[in-house]
C-alpha cells in the first residue's frame, strides 16, 4: 500500500493530504459503527477527526477508510497501527515536509546528545564573547545569524515536539501505581496548561493522553456529544465527577431535584445528570449494580415530557440500558422528532401517521 491512494483520494475530495489518514486492513464485514469505535480508541490523542469515506480493495480483499483531521499533526504522534475488528489496522500518513522533518530530526538529535537549544546557540557563538569562538570551526559572521535563525525557527516546533507529559489520572479509588489523586493531578494539570503556548486542540490531546479508565470514558462520552469541547470544560466535568464532593445526603437531594430545563435537549439533560450520579456511586449512596436503573428512573422523573417512558424503546421488565446505550436511544428519538418537525414545516397541511 503506497501513499498514492491517500493522495489521489484526498485530491478527489479536495482534502489536504497532510490533514488526512488512510486506515487499511479493515475486514469487509466491518460496519461503520465498528470502524468509528476503533477510531475513537486508536486516534484519540490526535484530537478531532471525521470519517470521510471507505472503499473495498479487491486485490487485498479488505476495506480502506479515509479519515480527515481538523489540523496538521506531528508525524511522531500518528500511530503506525490501531487495534480493530479482525486484528490490527494499518495507519498511512503523508510524511511531513522536508523542512519540518529537519526540525524534528534536529530536536531528536539534541535530546539524544543530552543538550538543549540554548547550549547549541552558545556553541555556535550566539550571545558569547567573540574571543571565545573557534574561528576555524565557526564562521565569525554566520554563527550568530545561524543560531538566531535556529532559535526562532525551532521554538514554535519545540512546543509540539518536546513537552513534559501530564501525570496519569484514571479516577480509580485507590489510584493504581503510577497514578495521581485527583486534587494533586488537577493542580499540576492546570499549571501546565497555563505554560503551554499551543492550540486548545493540542492541549486537549495532551489531556486525553494523561487519562485512563473511568476518567478517559467521561471525556470520551462528552467529546462524542460535543466534538469542540474545550479543555476548561473537560476539567470542569472531571472535577464534578472526581473532585471533593458535598455531603452524600445533600448530593442525593441535589440529584433527585435535578430536572430537565426548558428548551434543553433530553440528551443534554442526561449528560448534565451523569456526573452527579457517578458521585453518588463513588460514595456508595447508589450501588453499582443498580446504577443503570437509578439513572433511568431519574430521567423519567426529571424529563419535561411525561410520555417519555412510552416513547423510548427500553425493556419494561429486563435490565435498564447502560449510559452509552441509553444516550444512543435518546439521540435516535431526538433525530426522529427533528425530522418530523422538519416535515411539518415543509408540508404543514399533511398529517403524518
Amino acid at each position: 500500500m503506497t501513499l498514492r491512494l491517500l493522495e489521489d483520494w484526498c485530491r478527489g475530495m479536495d482534502v489536504n493530504p497532510r490533514k488526512a489518514l488512510l486506515i487499511a486492513g479493515i475486514p469487509p464485514t466491518c460496519t461503520v459503527a465498528e470502524i468509528e469505535e476503533a477510531l475513537r480508541a486508536g486516534l484519540a490523542p490526535l484530537g478531532e477527526y471525521s470519517l470521510l469515506g471507505r472503499m473495498f480493495r479487491r486485490v487485498e480483499n479488505w476495506n480502506v477508510a479515509l479519515v480527515g483531521l481538523t489540523e496538521e499533526t506531528s508525524h511522531a504522534l500518528v500511530p503506525k497501527e490501531i487495534p480493530g475488528k479482525g486484528g490490527v489496522w494499518r495507519v498511512i500518513f503523508k510524511p511531513p515536509d522536508p523542512d519540518n522533518e529537519f526540525l524534528s530530526r534536529l530536536n531528536e538529535f539534541l535530546e539524544g546528545e543530552g543538550t538543549t537549544l540554548g547550549e547549541l546557540t552558545r556553541a555556535l557563538g550566539y550571545g558569547n564573547d567573540r574571543s571565545d569562538l573557534d574561528q576555524d570551526r565557526i564562521p565569525e559572521i554566520q554563527a550568530p545569524v545561524l543560531a538566531q535563525a535556529l532559535d526562532e525557527a525551532l521554538q514554535p516546533a519545540l512546543q509540539y515536539l518536546k513537552y513534559k507529559k501530564l501525570r496519569v489520572f484514571s479516577g480509580s479509588d485507590p489510584p493504581e501505581p503510577g497514578e495521581e489523586e485527583f486534587e494533586s493531578w488537577l493542580f499540576h494539570t492546570t499549571q501546565m496548561m497555563k505554560t503551554w503556548q499551543v492550540s486548545d486542540a493540542e492541549k486537549r490531546r495532551r489531556l486525553l493522553e494523561s487519562l485512563r479508565g473511568p476518567a478517559f470514558d467521561v471525556i470520551r462520552v462528552l467529546k462524542i456529544n460535543n466534538p469542540s469541547i474545550t479543555v476548561a470544560e473537560c476539567l470542569r466535568a472531571l472535577e464534578q465527577v472526581f473532585g471533593v464532593i458535598d455531603n452524600p445526603r445533600e448530593l442525593q437531594v441535589r440529584y433527585l431535584t435535578t430536572y430537565q430545563k426548558d428548551e434543553e435537549k433530553l440528551s443534554a439533560y442526561v449528560l448534565r445528570l451523569e456526573p452527579l450520579l457517578q458521585k453518588l456511586v463513588e460514595r456508595g449512596a447508589i450501588e453499582k449494580d443498580v446504577v443503570n436503573q437509578a439513572r433511568l428512573d431519574q430521567i423519567f422523573a426529571g424529563a419535561i415530557h411525561r410520555t417519555l417512558r412510552r416513547k423510548l424503546p427500553v425493556p419494561k421488565d429486563g435490565p435498564a440500558p447502560g449510559f452509552l446505550e441509553l444516550l444512543a436511544l435518546i439521540k435516535d428519538e431526538e433525530a426522529a422528532e427533528e425530522e418530523e418537525e422538519a416535515l411539518l414545516l415543509m408540508f404543514p397541511k399533511c398529517v403524518i401517521d
